[in-house]
């Protein structure tokens, strides 16, 4: 932090010294966006954007899609077997044979069926009217209901899709699912923007979005930005007769290469925003920040297992948590390029660090094992899961979202800040080398 303030103050130098500033900023703003190496990264964003937008979003395959043939299916051959339970029932209570035992399955669904159907009806009826709001709200009382059914009665007429199989957690994993589905339709319902299909099965680019940035994504983005730090230093060495007697302190120089990274980095964002948003928002809809999303808070028990907050709130928070991971392995990527003055092995380290969380513990009840896993930087570096709520679940452990990873987020780069500042006042490290 002492270096930032520094930094500031340094702004208020001389005129030579500020033009001096510029002219350097500029030849290395330059030097970026001509790296033969960057510039293939930028056109990687660029395919893998195009493809996400025009492949893999129109190809993906919703578990709980809007489906109103197999809503009606359900409707009919439900209304059908009732009936046909309902006329043996009461046959058998007019035969007056007391050893005649009632078929458990004709039970089952005179208790079951007449609720099912009920919401089944609504469902239907708003899929028809495009009342996508009767909708939502009788598909969450389908899934909470069944949901019931199968995980506290243990129904076994009932199953949860197969779909959601996960590393021998078929029921934890089934019934997060549903109740995360029930809640998310309780969302939509609470929005104040009109509903629409595409809104209701998470198409929006909005959406779309929201839900792909999380997870190996996130660090893939996050790599990118190792690989556009990792030579920024190294490669002054080839204009070492231009820039060894530059007037201009270690400390500034680093800063100033800082700047030009987050600026091709932020390039890079912008190019894939722009990429995904023209092939998914013609198709279905920009979407609102204003449309409300589910947060699980880490406890399927809890009174309120999930919170309402808006999509506008949630890209606020993972705005910050970018911001602050962006920086920390630019800064870090920088640090480790001067200490083994080679750019490989600094994107190898840094690249290690990004996926150490992922790779290491990131498993089924870790968090409720080891609860220090939460006060550690890399729990948060796939954003997504974290402020979805979905690492609170991974982990068996409610609180790791935002507010738990602001903290050790901070640290790391205060930490980095130190060793930075150690290298700016040290005459023996030399940034520029033959």
């Amino acid at each position: 932090m002492v270096d930032i303030f520094t930094y500031l103050i340094s702004i208020f130098g001389s005129r030579e010294e500020k033009a001096m500033k510029k002219q350097y900023f500029s030849f290395q703003l330059k030097r970026f966006f001509t790296n033969p190496k960057n510039i293939g990264l930028f056109a990687l964003t660029f395919i893998f954007s195009l493809y996400f937008g025009l492949v893999s979003v129109p190809n993906r395959q919703l578990i709980e899609k809007v489906d109103p043939y197999a809503i009606n299916g359900e409707y009919r051959r439900y209304t059908l077997f009732l009936n046909k339970a309902t006329t043996k029932i009461k046959e058998m209570q007019e035969s007056k044979n007391t050893h005649e035992v009632p078929n458990e399955g004709y039970v089952n669904a005179i208790k079951t069926y007449p609720d099912i159907l009920n919401f089944d009806k609504h469902r239907i009826n708003g899929i028809k009217a495009n009342n996508w709001k009767e909708y939502v709200i009788y598909s969450s009382k389908w899934y909470k209901y069944v949901d019931h059914l199968i995980f506290v009665d243990e129904n076994q007429q009932f199953l949860y899709p197969s779909q959601y199989y996960q590393n021998d957690n078929y029921r934890e994993d089934g019934h997060f699912a549903y109740q995360r589905t029930a809640h998310f339709y309780d969302a939509l319902a609470k929005s104040k923007q009109p509903l629409t299909k595409n809104i209701v099965e998470e198409k929006t680019t909005l959406q779309i979005l929201q839900n792909s940035i999380s997870g190996w994504t996130t660090l893939i983005l996050i790599i990118f930005v190792v690989l556009f730090a990792a030579d920024i230093v190294t490669n002054d060495c080839k204009y070492y007769s231009v820039l060894k007697d530059i007037p201009l302190s270690k400390n500034t120089i680093l800063w100033i290469k800082t700047g030009v990274v987050e600026i091709g980095v932020l390039f890079n964002y912008l190019l894939a925003f722009i990429v995904v948003t023209l092939c998914t928002a013609p198709r279905y809809g920009f979407g609102s920040f204003k449309l409300r999303t589910t947060f699980y808070t880490g406890r399927l028990y809890f009174i309120q297992p999930f919170k309402y907050p808006t999509l506008g709130n949630y890209f606020i928070q993972f705005g910050t948590f970018a911001i602050l991971i962006v920086f920390l392995f630019i800064r870090l990527t920088i640090l480790l390029s001067i200490i083994f003055k080679n750019e490989y092995v600094a994107e190898l380290l840094a690249s290690v660090f990004a996926v150490s969380g992922k790779v290491l513990y990131f498993s089924l009840g870790m968090g409720f094992v080891y609860p220090i896993l939460q006060s550690l930087p890399m729990t948060y570096f796939t954003i997504g899961e974290s402020l979805s709520g979905n690492l609170s679940y991974l982990m068996d452990s409610p609180g790791w979202g935002f507010n738990s990873g602001i903290v050790p987020l901070m640290l790391s780069i205060v930490i980095i800040e130190i060793f930075m500042l150690i290298i700016s006042r040290s005459k023996r490290i030399k940034l520029i080398r033959r």
